[in-house]
């Protein structure tokens, strides 16, 4: 099981932005403009506070459209760059020293800097960083409301149990650098991702679903909701056992976890990034935002 990093509320809006500026000032000579930390605040503390988190090999880029239109609704906005992810050098072997610990630390900060950007806090990310949603609906009150897009519960068509296999298969072995797309290799958009993966980096990743898919039979969600979505055609995750997580999570609170599913999208995983040519965002973005407003409305298990 993971250790779960300690959460340090900020508990003011000046302590929110003096964290923020300390986790943007991680971002080195090495990372790419467009992939660092990004603030996008109105002020002072607002009603609501939003944590977007990029996937896997991507960056906070991957919201450079999404994130203006949840700021312009109103909504103090939050999008920390992911440990050794954005390096300029797209082929950078970096991401090999990444580790479910690290990536649960440093989205634990994130979400406890948005705690004083905000009264309410919701908590946006995809594929593995739904993983990280969805953590953060298991294990905390202050957290109103976690979307986890597309999250990587298991790996393509396989049953959880597959997906776990390898998993601890793949950890025993040598590390290995993968192209998502071996037919076009560098050439894979976004332009500015990683067009590789370490097998190690990406089963850390899976770490984190092994302990949601232990805890959520046995314990209530602690956020107040879980919203999560997925495309009916994503050929990198099994929505069956989305499915199945959310139906545990009902067990303990009917009313609390809820999912929503596109039926019309392309075959295609990230659904966020308007650099996926396969991407469409004119019908993905309105249901986020309306996912992302709808946390207004929820009564939060901690008042701020």
């Amino acid at each position: 099981m993971l250790s779960a990093p300690n959460a340090r509320p900020a508990a003011s809006y000046a302590e929110a932005l003096e964290r923020a500026a300390a986790f943007a000032a991680l971002d080195d000579a090495s990372i790419l403009p467009a992939a660092r930390t990004v603030v996008l605040e109105h002020g002072s503390r607002a009603p609501l506070a939003v944590v977007l988190l990029h996937g896997f090999t991507n960056h906070p880029g991957q919201y450079g459209r999404l994130a203006p239109l949840v700021h312009a609704r109103g909504h103090n906005v939050f999008i920390p760059r992911l440990p050794e992810h954005g390096d300029r050098d797209r082929m950078t072997t970096r991401l090999r020293r990444l580790t479910a610990e690290r990536l649960l630390a440093s989205a634990t900060e994130a979400v406890d800097i948005a705690c004083g950007l905000g009264e309410r806090v919701c908590v946006l990310g995809i594929s593995t960083s739904g993983l990280l949603c969805a953590y953060f609906a298991q294990y905390r009150a202050d957290v109103t409301r976690a979307i986890p897009v597309s999250p990587a519960f298991a790996l393509l068509d396989a049953p959880y149990g597959v997906s776990f296999l390898l998993e601890k298969v793949v950890l025993a072995v040598p590390n290995l650098f993968l192209w998502w797309d071996p037919r076009i290799k560098q050439n894979q958009r976004p332009s500015t991702a990683y067009p590789r993966f370490p097998t190690h980096a990406l089963m850390q990743c899976l770490r984190i679903a092994d302990d949601l898919h232990a805890r959520s039979k046995r314990a209530a969600l602690k956020a107040a909701s879980v919203h999560v979505v997925t495309n009916r055609f994503d050929p990198a995750v099994n929505n069956a056992v989305t499915a199945e997580i959310v139906r545990n999570w009902q067990r303990f609170r009917p009313q609390a976890a809820t999912a929503f599913e596109f039926a019309g999208l392309p075959k295609n995983h990230d659904i966020v990034d308007p650099d996926n040519p396969l991407a469409r965002t004119e019908v993905v973005y309105p249901t986020l935002l309306a996912a992302i407003d709808a946390t207004l409305e929820i009564r939060p298990l901690i008042r701020s």
